[in-house]
């Protein structure tokens, strides 16, 4: 799959390059618009005030963008900064023309950002029925015992997985529970749709079954869209990995107020 820095080469006719200055007033919350962070220093931050400093290349709006919604995360300016302006209206009708398989994979990572609980099942339905289920004899299958580690903090990702029976705990780096996921999740796309090493643990909670899907296939769906679609995939990959940090502390803090984390 291509990086951000090599979609942006081939995008050229479909962004526009704004300066902005950090005394200027300006407006990240254009329904309109979508943007990439190519330089300076930006905040983002949730309802609890939770911040994550964005980076070089960093999405701002495409989640939203892609469901003409309101931005869900605040952002402030900490120095001058260079945006790319993408065209909302033009990322979703890219989208809307993708393979419905990567079309499937959007929907999936779109609700667990908005994090909607009824959404979030539809999309793993969707998730299932286009892609997994049509794919079920590529994909390999794994079991895990109790406790069984899926993949460490560091490992190469080069694989994402569906649970098929049990459940699966995510740990944070700091060995702290990012989120249990049960029949039917996936999970492990981001470290592999963005070509990173793995930020987070999977460990099973149970007997577990899993299906595993190969990079190679998600690649090979990813390198026949647009390279809008492209872009928006891995964007939607980031966004999603801000807002598990922003989520990740606010969890823990909940577990600990409830008793259940010292």
């Amino acid at each position: 799959m291509l990086t951000t820095k090599e979609l942006i080469l081939n995008l050229k006719s479909q962004y526009k390059e704004i300066r902005v200055k950090k005394e200027e007033n300006f407006n990240f919350n254009d329904k309109k618009k979508a943007y990439v962070l190519l330089s300076g220093r930006v905040i983002s931050y949730g309802e609890r005030d939770y911040t994550q400093l964005l980076k070089k290349n960093d999405p701002i709006g495409f989640a939203e963008s892609i469901l003409a919604k309101e931005k869900i995360l605040k952002y402030k300016r900490l120095t001058d900064i260079v945006l790319l302006e993408f065209n909302s209206k033009e990322i979703r009708e890219a989208v809307n023309e993708a393979n419905i398989a990567i079309k499937a994979i959007i929907k999936y990572s779109l609700t667990r950002i908005f994090s909607s609980s009824k959404s979030t099942r539809k999309s793993h339905y969707l998730f299932e029925d286009k892609f997994v289920y049509k794919n079920w004899k590529l994909l390999d299958t794994k079991t895990y015992n109790e406790e069984a580690i899926i993949f460490s903090h560091g490992n190469s990702a080069n694989n994402m997985f569906f649970i098929e029976k049990g459940k699966v705990k995510l740990i944070s780096k700091e060995n702290k529970l990012i989120k249990v996921l049960n029949s039917g999740e996936s999970f492990g796309e981001l470290a592999l749709l963005r070509g990173r090493k793995r930020f987070n643990s999977a460990i099973s909670s149970g007997h577990t079954i899993l299906k595993v899907i190969k990079g190679s296939l998600i690649s090979k769906l990813v390198k026949n869209e647009k390279f809008l679609v492209q872009l928006s995939i891995l964007s939607l990959a980031k966004k999603l990995e801000i807002i598990n940090g922003i989520r990740s502390i606010d969890h823990h803090n909940k577990l600990k107020k409830e008793g259940l984390l010292f």
